[in-house]
């Protein structure tokens, strides 16, 4: 019996899961509609390429942004039928009353990708040309943009994810599986590399340790926005493959400490940032009492 009740639980959590990434899809493609559209209207792009095209044009970014957003939200409101309580295990909620939270992700991000910019350009595994800054209207859209991804991958990858996970009581399978699928999501993008799968594996494990110390989503948020904001935006990095606008244009070696086209995730230096990352999150817990 015990056996018969583990296999119905096993299946049908790969059931939700699996239903919630094909409605997710789904979705999220009926909804880039406007993107596409605006893609079609405003460039020259061949019609084989668009999967392909970029943040480096902010519009597409935030349409593209939006409708991942949007796709998740409805994706979650469907599989939990629009169930404020539902919402709420997931994270989605207190925000008033924990800012610092998203505070302290916020600048737990920045700093970890400020960090790797430095050490690297002191190396002399980035270097520039010319130092230029290149300040644009497009750096608000990209900000927008990355706030998008950070909610929808964060209610997503976590919030929904781990809710279903959390029915098999086991810590392993909890962390594991939602940062397995989690890399899994990223194994499609431009210049991947097995060391950046590895690495958004960790930074999963990371962002689930956030969210379950916590019970809620806005810590592994904040981290999630600014990292990737000031990954790609700001230092001139790729952003797991993806190009987009940045104030600064530094040439990058590809090696292993830079990540290549893959960006700084597939680097070793943001390997040894994310266990870091642990403890820091770690000791601030115990000062706030998580």
């Amino acid at each position: 019996m015990a056996i018969q009740s583990k296999a119905r639980l096993t299946g049908s959590i790969i059931y939700r899961l699996v239903l919630a990434i094909i409605l997710m899809l789904v979705l999220t493609t009926i909804l880039s509609i406007p993107a596409l559209a605006y893609i079609l209207v405003t460039s020259d792009v061949p019609l084989e390429e668009i999967s392909d095209f970029s943040l480096e044009d902010p519009v597409t970014g935030l349409l593209s942004g939006a409708a991942s957003f949007l796709g998740v939200l409805l994706t979650v409101l469907i599989m939990t039928k629009f169930k404020k309580q539902a919402m709420k295990n997931m994270g989605w909620t207190d925000f008033w009353k924990r800012k610092g939270e998203l505070a302290f992700g916020l600048i737990l991000g920045f700093a970890s990708i400020t960090i790797i910019f430095l050490i690297l350009w002191a190396t002399g595994q980035i270097y520039f040309e010319h130092i230029r800054w290149h300040f644009s209207w497009s750096l608000l859209l990209g900000l927008i943009t990355f706030i998008f991804v950070a909610l929808n991958e964060e209610l997503f990858f976590r919030g929904y994810i781990i809710s279903i996970l959390r029915q098999t009581h086991s810590k392993v399978v909890i962390y594991l599986v939602s940062a397995v699928i989690f890399s899994c999501a990223h194994i499609m993008n431009d210049n991947v590399k097995l060391l950046g799968l590895i690495n958004i594996v960790l930074i999963g494990l990371l962002f689930a340790y956030m969210f379950l110390k916590t019970n809620r989503l806005w810590m592994p948020v904040g981290y999630h926005l600014t990292w990737n904001f000031f990954q790609g935006n700001v230092w001139g990095f790729h952003v797991s493959g993806t190009t987009t606008t940045s104030v600064l244009k530094p040439e990058i070696r590809n090696t292993i400490l830079t990540g290549g086209g893959f960006g700084p995730e597939a680097g070793l230096l943001t390997t040894i940032v994310i266990i870091v990352g642990f403890f820091v999150v770690r000791t601030w817990g115990r000062f706030k009492c998580l």
